[in-house]
């Protein structure tokens, strides 16, 4: 999902926005879901931490794969990203931190899948 923009020849990459808007369309219900859920944080409140966290991760993750798209900075950048995303979601919700960072893992794991089925069907 969140790819940058490929050497050609290849499908023809999404642009940020498409990249941005499919990872929210994917994110933020599985976000509101988790916490909600597991009463992490009401409704609002969720949706909340779903929207900021790819306001705050999504930017940055996107330029600095335009930089290197190797499987290696490919993984580091998600790991990170969940890392991230997990202590925003425990910040806005101020609840339990190893909750928010299976929230995080879980809606960062659907859209990195989601991204690859998109790309390998040709953007």
């Amino acid at each position: 999902m969140r790819r940058a923009p490929a050497a050609a020849p290849g499908p023809a990459p999404m642009s940020w926005g498409e990249a941005f808007a499919l990872t929210l369309a994917v994110e933020v219900p599985l976000y509101v879901a988790a916490l909600v859920g597991l009463r992490l944080a009401p409704l609002r409140r969720g949706l909340l931490a779903a929207v900021v966290v790819n306001l705050a991760t999504h930017p940055l993750l996107w330029w600095a794969l335009s930089r290197d798209v190797t499987m290696g900075a490919v993984v580091l950048a998600e790991v990170c990203v969940v890392l991230v995303e997990g202590l925003i979601v425990r910040v806005v919700t101020r609840r339990d931190g190893l909750l928010a960072l299976l929230a995080a893992l879980g809606a960062n794991a659907a859209s990195f899948a989601v991204g690859l089925l998109v790309t390998a069907a040709g953007g």
